[in-house]
């Protein structure tokens, strides 16, 4: 929103966050760390950390690049034995202002009326109003100044009074002096749980929050509950406490999450009613196969067409086993991924357009011997730009004599950008975009013998057992609309496409009212 569009830059994905309080000072960076670890997939413009101590001392860093790269061994040696009672940690790719270090969290400030530093880290994109002009700073940063200019005397009622303000999409952490404090969009698009782990060295609890049910597991927590949409929770010395409950309105969690965002072990980011359902929900990767059996009902093959299935390296290898299990179809990977980080940069995000056959074969490996003379069905968990897909089709093709490629999708042809905290930018870039609704000139452009998507209503199905359910933002996807525009003004009619299925439901114009606190 706020900085220039390059047409080389790397579509950009959102954020990792990570946040801890304790009622005493505790050391917890190489555990903080190893949350955000898991969660480098969700950004690497920037990492950074801040912890308060109870006397209200400060420390933090935060750079430009990865996570190993911010926090080398030495770094990470030079921070194992501090003590804090607050912790934030963030992975950072920006969907708002400029590549530079002043936007990379934690973003730390002060309140201009009592002089308190606060930190504020955030997961999501904010609204920006249609009468704002540009800036290079970051929403993120954005909302930390307005924060700190709030004329309510507790920060209980700065915090609900500026995010009631607030439009668009968030997980959000603020640290005080004395309290961390939580908070999640009413439509509920970014995922964010907590949990509680012991610490001896206290004799007490921890309270821990972070985008993805896995970080909190890399963490040590075992016991875990889901922040509701539009809720604001404060954690103090006495305790979780909320502060503003759940809406009743209706949800719009981006269904993208689970088909590429999160990590496979995790929940999956489904609606839910009650802060303990998330434990009793399936793994993003019990969706991502459910997803590969639907995709196989929908658009099958059979061994007269292809020799073998090969899931994508990545996301798209669940998918691709039970699109072959459903279908008896052998399944083998004959191409590998050559990082043996499980961290690196998802090739989506790949910047030069030009050498993108290059950075096919940087990325994977290929089995020669296994490929050659072969017809494959090649299964993947979206099709964005189609640069990678189009380089893996011409290199099966013309480097190792695959004789057919039948590409199959697990998921619906994505074709509008997103600005909700997933920032696709211009939806030029997208081959389903650019070529229309037209999956046939799709499949000419990557030069695949087939190729077929997964219906929305089978992605439905695949997350929740029913092929009409409701409460997911699919606004990124054909025949869909999200349900706030990119200044926050709600979408009040939906459209129907002849012969498509129905756009999103329509969504209430229901206003969100936030009661005072204090």
């Amino acid at each position: 929103m706020g900085m220039l569009l390059d047409e080389k830059a790397p579509i950009q994905d959102h954020c990792g966050i990570v946040a801890a309080f304790a009622s005493g000072n505790i050391t917890f960076f190489e555990r903080g760390l190893a949350g955000l670890t898991l969660l480098q997939t969700r950004g690497y413009d920037g990492a950074g950390f801040s912890a308060q101590s109870t006397y209200g001392q400060i420390v933090h860093r935060k750079g430009i690049g990865m996570v190993r790269e911010v926090f080398p061994p030495s770094i990470v040696e030079h921070f194992r034995l501090l003590k804090a009672r607050s912790w934030i940690f963030q992975v950072r790719y920006g969907t708002s202002g400029g590549f530079v270090p002043e936007n990379v969290q934690p973003i730390i400030t002060t309140h201009r009326k009592d002089r308190e530093p606060f930190v504020v880290i955030h997961n999501g994109q904010f609204a920006t109003p249609v009468d704002q002009k540009e800036t290079a700073d970051s929403d993120t940063l954005t909302f930390a100044n307005n924060l700190a200019a709030t004329t309510q005397s507790t920060w209980e009622q700065r915090i609900v009074s500026e995010v009631s303000r607030m439009r668009g999409a968030w997980s959000l952490v603020v640290s005080t002096k004395h309290a961390l404090y939580i908070a999640r969009d009413p439509w509920g698009f970014r995922p964010f749980v907590y949990g509680h782990v012991w610490d001896s060295s206290i004799k007490g609890f921890v309270w821990v929050a972070a985008s993805e049910t896995s970080a909190l597991a890399a963490m040590g927590v075992t016991d875990f509950f889901e922040l509701l949409p539009g809720s604001i929770a404060k954690v103090s010395d006495t305790g979780l406490q909320i502060l503003l409950k759940h809406h009743e309105k209706k949800s719009a969690l981006c269904i993208f999450e689970n088909i590429y965002l999160q990590h496979g072990a995790g929940q999956a980011h489904v609606p839910r009613s009650s802060i303990r359902a998330v434990k009793r929900s399936p793994t993003v990767d019990d969706v991502r196969r459910c997803s590969g059996k639907i995709l196989a009902r929908e658009a099958p093959l059979d061994r007269h067409a292809v020799d073998m299935v090969i899931g994508v390296p990545g996301t798209g290898i669940e998918g691709g086993m039970a699109f072959a299990r459903t279908l008896d179809i052998p399944y083998f990977q004959a191409i590998t991924d050559r990082a043996v980080n499980l961290v690196e940069q998802r090739t989506f995000m790949t910047a030069n357009i030009d050498s993108i056959y290059e950075k096919v074969l940087e990325h994977f490996k290929f089995d020669a011997q296994a490929l050659r003379g072969r017809r494959v069905a090649l299964v993947d968990d979206s099709i964005v730009r189609g640069n990678i897909t189009k380089g893996l089709v011409y290199l099966l093709k013309k480097s190792h004599g695959v004789v057919a490629v039948h590409l199959r999708i697990v998921s619906p042809a994505i074709d509008k950008a997103c600005h909700l905290g997933v920032n696709t930018r211009a939806a030029s870039e997208l081959i389903a975009a650019r070529l229309g609704e037209d999956v046939e000139k799709i499949r000419a452009e990557l030069n695949a013998d087939s190729l077929a998507y997964l219906s929305a209503s089978g992605l439905k199905e695949a997350l929740t057992g029913d092929p009409k359910s409701t409460g997911f933002c699919m606004g990124c996807m054909v025949g869909h609309a999200p349900p706030i525009d990119e200044f926050g003004a709600q979408i009040k009619h939906q459209q129907i496409l002849p012969g498509k299925e129905p756009a999103v439901a329509l969504y209430e114009d229901v206003p969100i009212s936030y009661p005072s606190v204090g």
